[in-house]
């Protein structure tokens, strides 16, 4: 079993209708059940109960300033101690990132003549917002079989603008360094786009979700 970590504040998770298709998603890579929880579920307690073998943590759109998911004592272990494989998409890589003390901030303001490609969230700032090109800097196993350029689905204004020690930088855009990392001694993943929700007729998010399901069962199988 693997687990889905919906990263929202629990009013929208239980309103949500968007958890239904990510878990099938996730199932249909992973070639295993996926169980879906809200971050505020989660403690060492609860993962010695469930035993997942891999962990994925989703997008959010509410700041993180808002609730409480950056001071949430469970989830903070599971970020930052547990030993089961990890992937954290958009928000839940920033989340993963700030656990490890990582620094947040907006990308950018509009500069002159640059569109707005989502004026109706948070208008005036710069964001990726729909499929865009990303540059793998560094080989890793969750790139295999896939292009130097990544094309992914992003949905975004807010990026990780220090990269803790602990972690590899591993793809890059031009306005947004931190699009991909890994921990340097276990395999924890972040990345700023969205292989589990982008275009059907974009491949590169399954493939590189297949490829982390890979890693997380060869870990699996190496950790006994």
């Amino acid at each position: 079993m693997i687990l889905y970590v919906v990263t929202e504040t629990e009013a929208k998770y239980r309103a949500s209708t968007g958890c239904a298709r990510i878990k099938h998603t996730l199932e249909a890579q992973a070639r295993d059940l996926c169980l879906v929880l809200h971050f505020s579920q989660l403690s060492r307690k609860r993962i010695a109960e469930l035993q997942p073998w891999a962990i994925c943590h989703s997008g959010c759109a509410t700041p993180h300033a808002e609730y409480n998911v950056l001071t949430h004592r469970g989830y903070r272990w599971v970020t930052r101690s547990c030993s089961v494989p990890q992937i954290g998409f958009c928000g839940g890589h920033q989340i993963i990132a700030v656990h490890h003390g990582a620094e947040l901030g907006n990308m950018h303001s509009l500069r002159p003549g640059e569109p707005d490609l989502n004026p109706e969230y948070h208008p005036g700032l710069y964001k990726e917002w729909g499929v865009f090109p990303i540059e793998v800097v560094r080989p890793d196993p969750i790139f295999k079989g896939l292009p130097k350029t990544l094309l992914m689905q992003e949905r975004h204004r807010c990026e990780v603008k220090t990269l803790p020690s602990q972690f590899h930088l591993l793809a890059s855009t031009p306005n947004c360094k931190v699009q991909a990392y890994v921990h340097r001694k276990k395999p924890l993943y972040g990345v700023q786009f969205h292989p589990e929700s982008g275009p059907a007729t974009y491949p590169h998010g399954p493939a590189l979700l297949r490829n982390f399901f890979a890693v997380a069962r060869a870990h699996r199988q190496t950790d006994g």
